[in-house]
């Protein structure tokens, strides 16, 4: 599985799929939560959206651990991502400073940890 890759590319998977399964795990006890969040921004069948996107993270995190097809996982968490910046960290329409400076935050991390999807479906 990761036979051809060095010990930095095995540590730089291991690091993006620790992030995706971490935050996996952790959305399943905020499940409706997040379902409330999805319903307001008018999201089309949110259950099952919601549904495909936490398997997303952890079929995409696990592909990417283990290596397997670990460009198709990168490349759905890609997908994911940038999606979730548009649902969760739309700062552009926020109107506290504080909370929109917050999500620019996350917003560009998220550019970062796309960044280095792109180099996992590349190699």
């Amino acid at each position: 599985m990761h036979a051809d890759h060095s010990a930095l590319q095995i540590i730089a998977h291991v690091c993006i799929a620790f992030l995706f399964l971490f935050r996996g795990v952790t959305a399943f006890p905020q499940f409706d939560e997040h379902l409330k969040t999805f319903e307001g921004h008018g999201i089309p069948f949110p259950r099952l959206v919601l549904s495909l996107g936490l398997a997303t993270m952890l079929l995409g995190g696990l592909s990417v651990l283990f290596d397997f097809h670990a460009w198709i996982g990168a490349a759905m968490l890609v997908l994911f991502t940038v999606l979730s910046n548009f649902i969760y960290h739309h700062f552009w329409t926020m109107t506290e400073p504080g909370r929109r400076q917050t999500h620019l935050w996350i917003f560009c991390n998220n550019i970062g940890v796309i960044g280095g999807l792109l180099l996992v479906v590349a190699i």
